[in-house]
């Protein structure tokens, strides 16, 4: 009798820790990849910048906190420096939740560091 009872608990007990982790893992991402395009699209215009005058990708990664600086890989080329990549972060689980610039990715091809549009 107290076999089967410590049995059944163990059992609820692995069962809503599959079910827990099997959430966790379908999960989406907080925002949508567009919502945070055009955040950041909203930030570069706000620093002057004509929305065509550069180029947005914006990659979720869900294991991506700690190499991009968040779980959003976001990389702006400017047309008038296609051989550059910058990097954007998106502080989503901040207050104001902001966009900033956390690095510059020269690509082949570029040999000087005078980056155009390093914030």
């Amino acid at each position: 009798m107290i076999l089967k009872r410590k049995a059944a608990l163990l059992i609820i007990i692995l069962v809503m820790s599959i079910l827990s982790t099997g959430c966790n893992i379908f999960s989406g991402p907080p925002e949508s990849e567009e919502s945070v395009k055009q955040k950041v699209v909203a930030h570069l215009v706000s620093k002057g910048y004509k929305e065509n005058e550069f180029n947005i990708e914006v990659k979720y990664y869900k294991s991506g906190e700690g190499k991009f600086g968040g779980p959003y890989a976001i990389n702006v080329v400017f047309n008038d420096e296609p051989n550059v990549i910058y990097g954007y972060k998106y502080n989503y689980k901040s207050e104001n939740k902001d966009i900033t610039q956390n690095g510059v990715a020269p690509m082949e091809g570029k040999d000087d560091k005078n980056f155009k549009h390093a914030e």
